[in-house]
């Protein structure tokens, strides 16, 4: 009778420590994963606020102006000989 009872013991013991390793793989598992995603944000914000800041440049009046002045390109206030008005499409 002392052998079942010992293996009773002993096959709890290891389920309980089996049970205990795997929670403790799971929690470093989700927490690489975690700093995986912040890192992956992180880099994401970075380049959100480059491109916000490329869009806001190209956007800017001045820029426009050197962009049409390299291009030899002037720009009138159209006057009303040059309004063109357009038909509207047939559906």
């Amino acid at each position: 009778m002392g052998i079942p009872k010992f293996l009773l013991i002993a096959s709890l013991v290891t389920i309980v420590a089996l049970g205990y390793v795997h929670q403790q793989v799971e929690l470093l598992r989700i927490n690489y994963t975690i700093n995986s995603n912040k890192d992956n944000l992180s880099v994401l914000l970075d380049q959100n606020s480059a491109l916000v800041y490329n869009v806001n440049n190209l956007q800017a009046p001045l820029y426009l102006e050197q962009a049409l002045l390299e291009k030899d390109v002037s720009l009138e206030i159209p006057s009303r000989w040059y309004t063109i008005g357009l038909a509207e499409a047939a559906r």
